[in-house]
């Protein structure tokens, strides 16, 4: 009986090892499930990067670097002899009251990519988008008012 017994013992000892392996077993595969699907979310809907965003932020910069230039270039050039013409020089005088509006148009905030957190890059690159706008369009009105006048002047 005492062999019975322990054979019995032994059976179930060998059979919890079992179970307890089983469900070691079971939590490992389940973590690494749950671990695989964070992952797969996160780089699929948890947003761009931080490298990729001082990319894009290095990129929009650039093409507000260039947007300034064109204008600056307008304002400080063609613009200003435009601006230094008279009433007497055209034959639309509300040309030169045109580009004088113009002209006095405050230009935007500075922006930039200087931030003092990566989560702050995107609001940077909004910024920075709405700037290069703001040039693009202003270039284009600051012309359209050169223009009047150089085809207001009296010949």
């Amino acid at each position: 009986m005492a062999t019975e017994d322990t054979t019995k013992n032994v059976d179930d000892i060998a059979a919890s090892k079992k179970k307890r392996t089983e469900i070691i077993i079971a939590a490992i595969v389940a973590a690494v499930v749950i671990a695989a699907a964070v992952f797969v979310v996160v780089t699929r809907f948890g947003g761009k990067d931080v490298e990729t965003l001082k990319a894009e932020c290095a990129t929009v910069s650039d093409d507000l670097r260039v947007s300034q230039n064109e204008y600056n270039n307008l304002v400080n050039g063609d613009a200003a002899t435009a601006a230094a013409y008279t009433e007497d020089d055209v034959t639309d005088a509300a040309t030169i009251d045109t580009l004088a509006k113009e002209l006095a148009v405050e230009t935007p905030e500075l922006a930039s990519c200087n931030v003092d957190a990566d989560s702050e890059y995107e609001s940077a690159i909004d910024s920075i988008k709405k700037n290069t706008t703001w040039y693009q369009e202003h270039t284009k009105s600051v012309q359209k008012a050169v223009d009047a006048v150089n085809n207001s002047l009296k010949k």
